[in-house]
C-alpha cells in the first residue's frame, strides 16, 4: 500500500452553511459558566475519496465458487472460472463382479446468489486440468489471481437459464471414455488410481464461462456432494443393480480465478494489476467498492480542522457519515449489499482499529436504509463521533483516515458493489458521501 497520497492541505473554511442556536445552559468548565455557546450543524465539510485495489482476494476454502461473465458499465467486465481438483473416491463394488458404465456426470449446485442479467442463458464449458493444483507455499492459500494450465479443448458443456434466488442443480454430461477408464481402474483397484497416485491420474476440472454468451455470474456450492463427479454404473446379471460412485471436490484446493477487463470503462487507462490508488477526482468524482475484484474506498477529511477556527473553544457533539449510492448503479440485476464497514488507518494506510459501536465493543456496520419510492434517501449511515473528535487538531503523521470496506465474506463470495460521488461530485449534493457534524462553539474572548 502506498503512503498517504496527499498530506494536510492549507486549512480553509469549508463549513459555511450552518444551522445555529444559542445555548446558555451548557459549559466547558468553570471559567466558561457565564459565557455564550452556539450549537452548529454542518453538512458541507469536504470528504476526499481515493479508490484502492487490494493485492488479491483469497478464493480457496470458501464453500463456494463464482462462475460466469458480468459487465458493469462503469467499472469493466469480470470473468470468473472455477478450478475443481477431486479427492480420491470410495469405491465398494467387488472386483469379481462385472460392471458397466451408464454415464459420468458433473453436478453443479447453485447457491442462489447472482449478479448481472439472469434473463439471458449461461453457457459453460468443462476442461481437464493439465497440472496439479498446489497451494501457495507461503500462505497455503490460492487467490483470484492464481491459475493453472488446462486443456483448451472442452470435454463437456452446458447451456441453461439461471433462476435467481433458486438453489438449482446444473448437470453436465462428461465423455463416456473418461467414465469407462475411471470405472475400469477403480474396479480393478489399479495402482494408477490408488490414494497416493490419484492426483497424478486425474488432476481435476476447470469450468469456463462463454464470454460471448454469458451476461451474469452465479455462485455454486462446494460441500459434500456439491460439484461432485458421479459415475453411474450397474452390475451385470443382477436385479436392482444401479450403482453410483461419488468423486467429491477437494475443498481445501478448489478455488476460482477472476479476470478483470478494464477497457471501455472509467478504469481503462489504469493498466497496473496491483497497488492501484486512484483519486475519485480522476474518475468523475466517483468512489466505489467492488467485491470479487477487491476494491475499497479511503476517506479523508482535509478541512476538518477549519471548524476549530470558529471560536475560542470547539467541541464535537456528534458526527455522522452517510453514503448515498448512485440510483442508476444498482437494481434487480445488481443489488446493493446489506451493510458496509469502516476501519481506521494511519498515515501509511495501515489499519489500526475498527470503528466500533457506541459502547466501543463491536465493529460498527452501516445497514442499508432503502428509499423504496425514488431512491433519493437510500443510504448507509455511520456514527463516527469519537473518530472525528479524536482527529480534531491533528496534522501530518498524527492524522488518520477511514477505509470503507465490505466484510471478508462479501469480498470473497460475491461481486456486490457500491458507487457514489465524493462530497463535491454532484451538483445537487445527492448520491454521494456526506459528513454531518454537530459541534458546540464557545464565543468568549
Amino acid at each position: 500500500m502506498n503512503k498517504l497520497w496527499a498530506l494536510w492541505i492549507t486549512i480553509f473554511l469549508s463549513c459555511s452553511l450552518f444551522y445555529s442556536c444559542y445555548d446558555e445552559q451548557n459549559t466547558f468548565g468553570d471559567k466558561l459558566i457565564s459565557s455564550t455557546f452556539r450549537n452548529v450543524t454542518s453538512d458541507t465539510c469536504t470528504v476526499s475519496v481515493t479508490n484502492v485495489l487490494m493485492d488479491s482476494v483469497e478464493t480457496t476454502g470458501k464453500s463456494l465458487y463464482l462462475l460466469g461473465h458480468y459487465t458493469n458499465e462503469r467499472w469493466g467486465t469480470s470473468t470468473a472460472m472455477a478450478y475443481l481438483p477431486y479427492s480420491h473416491p470410495t469405491y465398494g463394488t467387488d472386483r469379481d463382479k462385472t460392471v458397466k458404465l451408464d454415464s459420468i456426470v458433473l453436478h453443479l449446485k447453485m447457491t442462489g446468489y447472482s449478479v448481472g442479467d439472469t434473463t439471458q442463458v449461461q453457457h459453460f464449458t468443462v476442461h481437464r486440468l493439465l497440472e496439479k493444483i498446489q497451494l501457495n507455499s507461503e500462505s497455503s492459500k490460492l487467490y483470484s489471481t492464481s491459475s493453472f494450465k488446462y486443456d483448451p479443448t472442452p470435454i463437456g458443456e452446458v447451456t441453461f437459464k439461471p433462476r435467481p434466488h433458486r438453489v438449482d442443480t446444473v448437470e453436465i454430461r462428461l465423455p463416456d471414455e473418461l467414465g469407462n477408464d475411471m470405472l475400469d481402474k477403480l474396479h480393478r483397484r489399479a495402482d494408477a488410481v490408488n490414494i497416493d497416485h490419484w492426483e497424478d491420474y486425474f488432476k481435476g476440472l476447470v469450468v469456463v464461462p462463454d464470454k460471448s454468451v454469458c451476461k451474469s455470474i452465479q455462485a455454486f456450492a462446494v460441500s459434500d456432494t456439491a460439484s461432485a463427479i458421479i459415475l453411474h454404473y450397474h452390475v451385470a446379471d443382477e436385479t436392482d443393480n444401479a450403482q453410483e460412485c461419488y468423486i467429491n471436490v477437494n475443498t481445501s484446493k478448489s478455488f476460482y480465478h477472476i479476470d478483470h477487463d478494464r477497457s471501455n470503462s472509467l478504469l481503462s487507462k489504469y493498466t497496473a494489476k496491483k497497488n492501484l490508488e486512484i483519486p475519485s477526482s480522476d474518475l468523475g468524482n466517483l468512489g466505489f467498492l467492488f467485491a470479487g475484484i477487491g476494491w475499497y474506498s479511503r476517506l479523508e477529511f482535509p478541512t476538518l480542522n477549519s471548524i476549530m477556527q470558529q471560536g475560542s473553544e470547539v467541541k464535537i457533539q456528534s458526527a455522522y457519515l452517510r453514503i448515498y449510492p448512485l440510483p442508476d448503479s444498482y437494481g434487480d440485476f445488481n443489488q446493493l449489499p446489506d451493510s458496509v464497514y469502516l476501519y481506521i488507518a494511519d498515515e501509511n494506510n495501515v489499519v489500526t482499529q475498527a470503528v466500533t459501536d457506541y459502547l466501543g465493543k463491536e465493529v460498527q456496520s452501516a445497514t442499508l436504509l432503502k428509499d423504496l419510492q425514488n431512491k433519493t434517501n437510500t443510504c448507509y449511515t455511520f456514527d463516527i463521533s469519537n473518530f472525528i473528535s479524536s482527529e480534531m487538531g491533528t496534522f501530518g503523521m498524527y492524522k488518520h483516515n477511514l477505509h470503507l470496506v465490505f466484510d471478508s465474506d462479501t469480498y470473497t463470495k460475491s461481486f456486490k458493489n457500491i458507487t457514489f460521488y465524493n462530497s463535491r461530485g454532484n451538483r445537487e449534493g445527492k448520491y454521494g458521501v456526506k459528513l454531518i457534524v454537530t459541534y458546540k462553539i464557545y464565543d468568549g474572548n
